[in-house]
Parts: structure tokens; sequence; C-alpha cells
């Protein structure tokens, strides 16, 4: 697809682009780098380059995109400078690598363009993340008012973030906190691991409901490091059902019985006590009426 624009006011090449599209700064790099941006019919290759007024610059889009496969986003609040969303599974947060689905990011700018410039390249709006295959309420920032205090609010612990957990076996006690620092396994960078000079790193849990060779818990995150809860419930000897990553276990659920279900906070501008609760979805209440 070619984008053609006749330049109104002289401006660098960037700006123009990111003003007159949807385009992403990092989907804006990548087209200037690969040659793709024409200006008078000439080929350019610096962002900075200074654009007079009434020039033509055409754009050839050859990201596959446009042949990506868009997920359909709950949004279950929004204002001016933030949204609590409901993130489905098997969706990453932000663009990572190669894949035919856009992230959890990328839909978002689908559906609300103006977030191209809150946040980090390529990661707009995220203030927090969830992994590909957790489910449950998110966070994602509107405004660059709205992303700032949030970071800031995350950052400080003043966002509580509850989870739902299914795990392997009974903890010894009926609550208690984890407090051990993780840290990458040197033996699998994929993997994060407790290791002495790790980042600190504390989750609490308390279990909700005992059942038969498992224990249903609600996990509270004090800090926010990858894989958190399931390193911290592996590392107690409990591993979340359906996570084959860690704990080594099979089961018939085919991702980590892990839920994002409950957020309270206080409104980032405004101060309002907010209060959200997302109810387990039908994969993992599936799961506990059959292990019931």
């Amino acid at each position: 697809m070619k984008i053609k624009i006749i330049v109104k006011t002289q401006d660098r090449l960037d700006k123009i682009i990111s003003s007159e599209t949807e385009l992403s700064r990092s989907e804006i790099s990548e087209i200037i780098e690969n040659k793709n941006c024409l200006l008078n019919g000439n080929t350019q290759y610096k962002k900075s380059t200074l654009v007079k007024a009434d020039s033509l610059l055409e754009i050839l889009i050859t990201d596959e995109k446009e042949n990506k496969k868009i997920t359909k986003i709950k949004y279950v609040f929004i204002d001016k400078d933030f949204f609590v969303i409901e993130k489905p599974i098997n969706l990453i947060t932000h663009k990572v690598g190669k894949s035919n689905k856009l992230s959890l990011s990328e839909n978002i700018l689908k559906d609300y363009p103006e977030i191209k410039d809150v946040g980090e390249i390529d990661r707009n709006g995220i203030v927090h993340r969830l992994d590909k295959d957790t489910s449950g309420l998110m966070i994602v920032a509107r405004s660059r008012k709205g992303y700032k205090k949030l970071k800031e609010m995350i950052k400080n612990r003043e966002i509580s973030r509850i989870y739902t957990s299914l795990v392997y076996g009974k903890p010894s006690l009926e609550q208690a906190i984890i407090d051990a620092p993780i840290s990458r396994d040197p033996q699998n960078p994929i993997k994060r691991k407790v290791l002495i000079g790790g980042k600190e790193s504390k989750t609490s849990y308390k279990i909700i409901n005992s059942l038969s060779g498992f224990s249903l818990l609600e996990v509270k995150l004090f800090s926010g490091r990858t894989h958190q809860i399931r390193v911290h419930l592996d590392h107690m000897g409990h591993s979340v059902v359906g996570d084959t990553l860690y704990g080594n276990k099979r089961s018939e659920l085919e991702r980590p019985f892990l839920h994002s279900s409950k957020l309270e906070f206080n409104h980032p501008i405004n101060g309002e006590r907010m209060i959200f609760i997302s109810d387990l979805p039908k994969d993992l209440k599936k799961y506990l009426r059959e292990i019931e």
C-alpha cells in the first residue's frame, strides 16, 4: 500500500509522517531505514530531514501488519487518561519479534490511535504487563499524563494487583508472603529463578479453597518481575497448574491457571478510589468443575 502526503507546513520528516498517519514511531523508523519513503521522488534515509511545505511524500507500507490477525479487546473502563481492559489468553502484551497476531498494544492502537505517542516505542500505553497466556485485568495508559502517573504508582506500589491461581498440593500455611529475589535462570534464558543477588521480589498468597490434590489461591503482587508469581509458587513447591515452563507438571489445562482478577487503586488524576473485579474465564471454570 502507498500513502501520498502533500506537506502543509515545514517540519522534520518523521514528525510529518506521524501527524498525517497512524503509524507508530518504530514503524516510521523502519519505513525510512528500509528506503520506503520518497520525498519529491527521491528516496529518504534520515528521519531528521527537513521537509518544505507543498512537498510530496510517498510512503510504501510493506509491513505485514495489514495481514495480521486482529483481536477484539474488551474495555472494562475508558476515560481520557487510561483504560482498564480484559486481556484474553494467547496474546502478547507488546510487540516482540515476528508474530501473525497483533499484540495487545497494537490492537488498542488500532482502536485508539492517540496512544501512538504514549509510552515506549512498540509498547504504546503499556504501564505493566501480563504473560501471553495469563488472562484478566490490565491498565493501559491513554494520555502522556496518565502514563507518567501510572508508572509512578506501580513503582511506588500504589496499585493493588490480585490474581487467582490454582496450584498443585496444599501450602503448609494458609497465607504467607514469599520474599525471594528473582534473576534470569543461568541455565535457560527464557526462565527466571530465585537466586541470591537477584532483584527484590515479593508475593503474598492465601488459600481460597482446598481441593483434592490442588489449592485455589488468591495471590498479590508487591513487585512485578517477569514470571514472578509462577517462579515464586514453584519455588515454594506448589507450581501453577498448566505451567509447562515451571514445575514440569502435566495437566489437561493448556495454559497456566493464572488470572488477573482484581485491580484496586486511586484514579491517577482525580484521586477517586477505583475497584475492578474480573470473574474466571470459561476455560479455568471448566477445569475447576472437572477436578472437584
